[in-house]
């Protein structure tokens, strides 16, 4: 939403926001539609705060609202509440701000207001550049050894194409998803379902510092002291759904936090993607669901690039291939162990991954960025477990 506001008048109108999130019962739909009122009618938030009462019939708030707003008003100005979130050096974002994401905009039910957390500062150009290109990735708390693998393979080629990994930052997939993105130098958005002076689990405190120092972005729409309760992370999915084009789910029950959190996705206009599963895990049931139901179906990091932003990954790879001087590709060490690869399917005829890890004496990260590397360029093939050089 575009509101031609002075700063004195953004300023004013989120400290009110602020103020309302502390008012019991009085949720995001109701405070945008108090402030979007004031701008409308020209009421300045100081003026709409000491006058409730007479402006209550007009904006159509009823008396358990304005009771609610009332009791907060016996004991603070709005701005009291303003003043104790920038002692916490959290950064706001109210729906009006140019700094507010705009994918989250163009749902339904997005939030009046977002506490932020980071290093950096958020602005209309971050998102514009920084997470111009980014994927929410859920799943299971109760993730397997299969879901760790899925993501050590899928994770680290979407970091390399500039892809930001927005998650829930629970443990199981979701942490793991963005503890891998942050391992490899990518950018990561959390969204917590309670407010930043908590965490849950304790734990997760020195997973929080870490993310923070390497660039880690945390949002919630809960003000610091709001403890964490469950109906706040059903709440929280439609943030993660909202802040991007694309959800990838990974191992997931038929019930579950996933599936809500797809159907957010669904539900804006943004695709769902799945990553099937052996049928001996029952979390392949809830991504098997979502496949039936119309998701894409996922087995490598190249289904999502070529899926999402108009093929971007595979003309960002040309263009790169291109911009290369043609000398210098076979003297770079990228190339050498690319080629490495190809002669050893060329004397083979066809290798599995085990075999190409014993020959090519590298780690499993590695290998499998360079064999995505050549499926990619369209080099090489894979066809039941074996790996084979294209004629």
């Amino acid at each position: 939403m575009s509101l031609a506001l002075t700063s004195s008048d953004q300023h004013q109108l989120t400290a009110l926001l602020v103020a309302l999130t502390y008012a019991e019962g009085v949720g995001a739909k109701t405070a945008r539609s108090i402030v979007t009122w004031c701008c409308k009618h020209h009421i300045k938030a100081e003026d709409f705060w000491n006058n409730l009462s007479g402006f209550r019939v007009e904006i159509g708030l009823n008396e358990k609202i304005v009771e609610s707003i009332q009791n907060i008003k016996k004991e603070h100005n709005f701005y009291d509440f303003m003043e104790r979130v920038a002692a916490k050096g959290l950064q706001l974002l109210p729906f009006f701000s140019k700094a507010y994401p705009k994918l989250l905009l163009m749902t339904d039910d997005y939030p009046a207001l977002l506490f932020v957390q980071s290093a950096m500062r958020i602005t209309d150009q971050t998102w514009s550049t920084l997470f111009a290109r980014s994927i929410s990735i859920v799943g299971t708390r109760k993730m397997t050894s299969y879901g760790q693998l899925v993501l050590e393979q899928l994770v680290p080629p979407l970091v390399g194409f500039g892809y930001t990994v927005v998650s829930g930052f629970m443990y199981g997939v979701d942490l793991e998803a963005a503890r891998l993105t942050v391992a490899h130098a990518g950018q990561t958005i959390a969204v917590l379902g309670y407010g930043h002076n908590h965490y849950f689990p304790k734990w997760q405190s020195r997973d929080r510092a870490a993310f923070l120092a390497k660039g880690g972005v945390f949002m919630s729409e809960y003000p610091p002291e709001f403890p964490p309760l469950a109906s706040n992370f059903v709440m929280r999915n439609r943030i993660v759904a909202g802040l991007t084009t694309a959800t990838l789910v990974i191992e997931a029950a038929v019930k579950s936090g996933s599936h809500i959190t797809a159907s957010y996705a669904n539900e804006y206009g943004r695709l769902v993607m799945a990553v099937p599963g052996p049928i001996t895990n029952p979390f392949s049931l809830g991504t098997k669901a979502l496949i039936d139901q119309g998701a894409v179906l996922v087995t490598s990091a190249h289904d999502i690039v070529s899926t999402l932003a108009d093929d971007y990954g595979l003309q960002h790879f040309s263009q790169q291939q291109e911009a290369s001087p043609p000398e210098k590709k076979t003297d770079s060490p990228t190339e050498i162990g690319l080629q490495a690869i190809c002669d050893h399917l060329r004397a083979r005829g066809g290798m599995s991954f085990t075999e190409l890890l014993h020959v090519c004496q590298l780690d499993d990260r590695s290998l499998n960025q360079f064999l995505f590397d050549l499926e990619l360029q369209g080099r090489i093939s894979k066809q039941h477990g074996t790996y084979c050089l294209k004629l």
